[in-house]
């Protein structure tokens, strides 16, 4: 399938497979991971396979849990 070109770009979650749109790849100013908090890292190898909104909320809540 091609995409249109008024069609932002869709980036597919490398965690569980949905299609989202990356702010920055859609020509806005900021991403909708901007608003976060920057917790996790993007690994080199990762550049253009972020989370989805669902998977990186649930990995920075994971992530800034204590311990135990």
């Amino acid at each position: 399938m091609e995409q249109q070109k008024d069609e932002p770009a869709r980036n597919i979650c490398p965690a569980c497979g949905a299609a989202f749109t990356c702010g920055m790849e859609a020509g806005l100013a900021e991403c909708w991971c901007a608003s976060l908090p920057p917790v996790l890292a993007v690994p080199e190898a990762h550049v253009g396979r972020c989370y989805c909104p669902a998977c990186l909320r649930q990995r920075i809540e994971a992530k800034s849990m204590p311990p135990g």
